[in-house]
């Protein structure tokens, strides 16, 4: 073979070598500055130093979030907002904590797309003189009414136990 020939087909076979060396020496650099997190991303949530924490957090009610006693008493301001009705005239059917299937929390409407995931909250079934009402509520604990076409309710949580 000749020197030319040679030339021809060893200068694109070093040059796409020189090439892949680089870019493996750039993405080295690369890796070696990600490893260790900025200073303002060390005290982030979701940070692997916290993430034993962060479970923690999952697990225990926040401050944020409702009891089911304070859920309730929402519950039944809104209702008397919206009849018009007293508080004394809206009694409590059943009120529990429950875990929704998904983020539709047991009051889907049609044609929306839900996160698939348990998400903790509340049932609350009030009653007055026109019938039942449902709301439900997430994480958050903030009821909302649901319409009864719509309301799924969840398995009571003791069927010996008193509706309250």
């Amino acid at each position: 073979m000749s020197a030319t020939k040679l030339l021809r087909l060893g200068a694109p076979m070093l040059l796409l070598i020189a090439l892949a060396a680089c870019q493996g020496q750039q993405a080295g650099e690369q890796k070696e500055a990600s490893a260790e997190p900025a200073e303002s991303e060390q005290s982030q949530p979701g940070n692997d130093d916290n993430a034993s924490d962060e479970g923690k957090k999952m697990t225990q009610d926040t401050p944020d979030r409702m009891a089911l006693e304070e859920a309730v008493e929402a519950a039944r301001e809104d209702l008397s907002e919206r009849t018009g009705r007293a508080l004394d005239e809206i009694s409590v059917v059943r009120a529990q904590e429950v875990t929704w299937a998904n983020g539709a929390l047991g009051c889907p409407e049609e044609g929306m797309m839900y996160t698939q995931a348990l998400v903790e909250g509340f049932y609350i079934l009030l009653a007055d003189a026109d019938g039942e009402h449902a709301y439900h509520s997430g994480r958050d604990g903030q009821p909302f009414f649901c319409p009864p076409d719509r309301s799924k309710a969840p398995p009571k949580s003791d069927p010996e136990e008193p509706l309250s």
